[in-house]
């Protein structure tokens, strides 16, 4: 198991055992409320996880670096910010293949806006998402997210 989860399942047990001792019923209603939340959402979740297992199979980096080498930089970081969002990699994975795709020939901007939208926009969340924040605000934040790493791709093409 990776430290970070082990250092989060820790913090969750020694918050809950705080809780628990200043006040057991409302940290029994916390399980409750937590406990249906996810039992409502993981059919979802499941979905979404197979979905981006699929798509890690199927997509390679390969084929990531051939489009994003292009020399017409706005092309390359709207394709990179595109990609990002379906690409589903995961955050703590998404630096070094950046860095893969720098090393093959994608410019700056192309992984900057990559990675922007791999980390904010997940095309396969959208549905967990919606079913959150409501589809105005999920509409809103993914097209919002994804000016921004495209005005980010260009600073950072002309930087690099």
């Amino acid at each position: 198991m990776d430290l970070t989860i082990v250092i989060y399942l820790l913090l969750a047990i020694i918050l809950l055992a705080i809780s628990s001792f200043k006040d057991w019923q409302k940290t029994r209603l916390a399980l409750k409320v937590s406990v249906k939340t996810f039992s409502s959402l993981f059919p979802l979740l499941l979905f979404v996880f197979v979905l981006m297992g699929l798509s890690q199979a199927y997509v390679s980096r390969e084929t990531i670096v051939a489009i994003l080498g292009s020399s017409n930089a706005l092309k390359g970081i709207l394709l990179g910010a595109a990609i990002g969002c379906v690409a589903l990699i995961a955050p703590p994975a998404i630096f070094p293949v950046g860095s893969y795709l720098h090393q093959n020939g994608a410019h700056y901007g192309a992984v900057a806006a990559l990675i922007i939208t791999a980390i904010l926009i997940g095309v396969t969340t959208l549905p967990v998402e919606i079913r959150t924040f409501g589809w105005r605000f999920t509409l809103a934040r993914n097209v919002i997210t994804f000016l921004l790493a495209i005005v980010i791709g260009l600073s950072m093409w002309r930087l690099g």
